[in-house]
């Protein structure tokens, strides 16, 4: 089974770099947005990288957790597996739905779309050098168009369907985005945002528990 990984925003490859998996993991790249294109669309786009005639699953983190949820309204994954992510805009923080609705996103600078590193390394959970390093480089290399459109996408996200299919794995002390406790969840104690990486042990045996060959044949 084909195991397919998304990082969140505009985040490639490395995310998944301290990830020891019994499992070889197969990245995809985000596209670029088409000019005022819904998250809907995009996914439709997106979802051209995977082959659905074979059996396959997907790893999602953050925004990629929430691409996963619409992948999966369009094909037919055996699990998607959702790291730091949200299933419902309840999850997301009141504040940054108000900028939403507002229609603030679209006219901030780009100079503000990106945190200054301490807030960053706050809002994500990060204190070790090695993984603030990481943070700050990919929160160097994201497009700010790229992070304007989407932002203004999860603003407005409005997931009513929760998946059978679906594995959610969340870090106790995540300051960016909730979960529900009335919700089936892997809770991963005080762990931030970034706990694929700065977790990265636990986050590979769970992710080796629940994507194991064992484990899905059965289903």
């Amino acid at each position: 089974m084909t195991i397919y990984a998304i990082g969140g925003l505009g985040v490639d490859e490395r995310v998944f770099s301290e990830l020891v998996l019994d499992f070889e993991l197969v990245p995809l790249s985000w596209i670029d947005p088409l000019p005022s294109e819904s998250l809907e669309g995009y996914t439709r786009r997106f979802a051209k990288q995977i082959n659905s005639d074979n059996p396959f699953s997907i790893i999602g983190i953050s925004f990629g957790g929430m691409i996963a949820i619409e992948l999966n309204k369009l094909i037919n994954p055996r699990k998607i597996v959702l790291i730091s992510s949200a299933t419902n805009k309840h999850d997301i923080p009141l504040s940054f739905r108000i900028m939403g609705k507002a229609g603030l996103f679209p006219l901030l600078p780009g100079a503000l779309m990106k945190p200054p590193n301490f807030l960053a390394n706050w809002f994500f959970g990060v204190q070790e050098p090695k993984y603030r390093k990481v943070l700050h480089d990919i929160i160097s290399d994201t497009q700010v168009d790229f992070l304007r459109w989407a932002t203004n996408e999860i603003a407005h996200w409005n997931n009513k369907t929760m998946p059978v299919n679906m594995v959610r794995i969340h870090g106790s002390s995540d300051r960016l985005l909730r979960y529900s406790k009335s919700e089936k969840v892997i809770v991963v104690e005080k762990a931030g945002h970034f706990m694929v990486m700065n977790r990265a042990k636990e986050i590979s045996k769970i992710l080796n528990d629940v994507l194991s060959e064992s484990e899905w044949k059965r289903k």
